[in-house]
């Protein structure tokens, strides 16, 4: 049976390893033998920059980069490949515990008089790369600064982080994880080796799914083909209800004549308490549906149409982020999507 050893973080989900605590890296091979290589060869970059489609693998493939450079710390003697990493070591347990004094992840911080996560990655969390660094590294070995995901960089943020990327001390990587590598800095991308990592393919998801028994037998293949080669999409679509909220939102949105009850109930679903994964499910998934149309828009040569709907892209995500930090009525701010994703690209 699982058990946790990670602190939680905003995107945790139950009984499912976060990427720091996972000893198992499904895909992405090329990408792990060149970092390896590069690090035998004593020229990996000070600064890389993971990008990809949420939930492929990039943070966990950042984890298993740290723990290979913390369990070889002489470079030249290091393997040309990543090793499956202990789960038992002591350094493997450091890292899933947040714990190890080469590694400092940075992600949004949970607010203890809120009770909840920041929206943000904030500049004080930023701030804490330069106490970080100041100390001696531990036994002479890599100090590693894992930012997860950079996407959620306020810009007091993003120009302390350019700041230590323009000046890194010596064996110090920075990794920087990123779903939407063209909404940050081009500074802070020109600093980076810019590594695209590609969604994993149906048979390695489904394989995994079987693996982690998050679907039921016969269930691996359909929901991997609906995830897009994302494990955390398989995981929501199979656990967590996200298969009928992605169905529920697309047919109030192609409806011919809106349903404001089912906009209503679609809200009553994803809200509460108890609910924060579905809310998350929903939100992303109108988010990906903007975007879809976006990408449509922009393919069929409608560059003012595409615009308009990466307009609203950042509208929505603005909105999505004021629901989170002002606690607003997460039923009205469903429906209200709804509403205005249905007049947008219903038929």
């Amino acid at each position: 049976m699982f058990e946790r050893t990670a602190p939680e973080r905003f995107d945790t989900l139950p009984d499912i390893p976060d990427p720091a605590e996972n000893p198992v890296l499904v895909g992405h091979q090329n990408a792990a033998d060149m970092l390896a290589g590069a690090y035998r060869a004593g020229k990996l970059h000070h600064g890389l920059l993971f990008a990809g489609p949420p939930g492929i693998g990039k943070a966990t493939l950042a984890f298993h980069l740290a723990n290979h450079l913390f369990s070889n710390p002489q470079w030249d003697r290091a393997p040309d490949r990543f090793s499956p990493p202990d789960p038992n070591a002591q350094s493997f347990r450091l890292i899933a515990q947040d714990a190890h004094p080469s590694l400092l992840h940075l992600t949004r911080p949970f607010v203890e008089r809120d009770k909840k996560f920041k929206t943000v990655i904030t500049v004080d969390e930023i701030r804490r790369i330069q106490r970080f660094l100041s100390l001696t590294p531990h036994d002479g070995g890599y100090r590693v600064v894992i930012v997860d995901p950079a996407d959620d960089l306020n810009i007091s943020a993003a120009n302390a982080l350019l700041k230590s990327l323009e000046e890194p001390p010596p064996r110090t990587v920075f990794i920087l994880i990123s779903h939407s590598p063209g909404r940050l800095l081009p500074t802070i991308r020109s600093r980076c080796q810019v590594m695209r990592l590609q969604p994993l393919a149906a048979a390695e998801l489904a394989a995994l799914l079987r693996q982690l028994g998050v679907a039921e037998s016969g269930s691996d293949e359909e929901i991997a083909a609906r995830a897009k080669g994302s494990v955390r999409n398989a995981i929501l679509l199979s656990q967590f209800g996200g298969a009928e909220i992605t169905d529920a939102l697309e047919s109030l949105v192609k409806a011919r004549r809106f349903d404001a009850n089912e906009a209503l109930r679609l809200g009553d679903a994803v809200s509460g308490r108890e609910r924060g994964v579905q809310f998350s499910i929903f939100n992303r998934a109108v988010l990906d549906l903007v975007n879809r149309r976006a990408v449509a828009l922009a393919e069929a040569g409608d560059v003012t149409g595409a615009a308009r709907a990466a307009e609203m892209w950042n509208e929505i995500n603005t909105a999505i982020r004021d629901a989170e930090t002002f606690n607003l009525d997460r039923k009205q701010h469903a429906a209200g999507l709804c509403a205005r994703l249905n007049a947008a690209f219903g038929p």
